[in-house]
């Protein structure tokens, strides 16, 4: 394995140079921002602790039935789970390859319907039918919120297990977690 070092203008390595400066502007962010140095520190840190895998892609949609059709016939998947989450608003549809269920490991589609006013109902007026949110399994949901800096926001979502939307949401996407693996079908 073969490394190279590249040399700046300023004489110094690239790499430090742009950790130093990225240091920087976190730090002059932070005074300025009132950002607490020590939540600073700990988000800059990578997250991958509780994190068991990735749980399901979902997708809102006006019509979970006529939706889950395409995914049916072009791409052969088989719906898996199908429920009404009162809580929450929705229909929750889960697809997956034949051979495969979400129990086992696999990751799963979702197709989330709206039953009236609310979130999903807004995302659809807003933009239409199409991805919606990722989903991560997690060990504990509320612990895994708490450590960065999230407090609140689990409710209970499919399969009755513990959910939440992350607040930060990257490039668009809304992220869930959810505790637990889903049962097996």
């Amino acid at each position: 394995m073969s490394s190279r070092r590249v040399v700046s203008a300023k004489g110094g390595s690239v790499e430090r140079e742009i950790m130093d400066d990225g240091v920087d502007a976190l730090n002059k962010a932070s005074a300025i921002g009132g950002i607490d140095s020590t939540t600073l520190a700990e988000s800059s840190r990578p997250r991958h602790d509780g994190v068991r895998k990735i749980d399901h892609v979902a997708m809102a949609a006006h019509d979970a039935d006529a939706s889950s059709q395409w995914f049916e016939e072009v791409l052969g998947l088989q719906r898996i789970h199908d429920e009404v989450v009162r809580d929450v608003g929705v229909r929750l549809l889960w697809l997956a390859p034949t051979d495969a269920t979400a129990g086992a490991g696999q990751a799963s589609f979702q197709i989330v319907q709206p039953l009236g006013p609310g979130a999903i109902a807004d995302f659809l007026a807003q933009k239409g039918e199409g991805l919606h949110h990722v989903c991560f399994a997690v060990d504990n949901a509320e612990d895994f919120l708490r450590s960065r800096g999230q407090v609140g926001g689990i409710f209970t979502g499919g399969y009755g297990l513990p959910c939440a939307f992350l607040k930060a949401v990257p490039e668009g996407i809304a992220v869930e977690i959810v505790q637990q693996e889903h049962p097996a079908s």
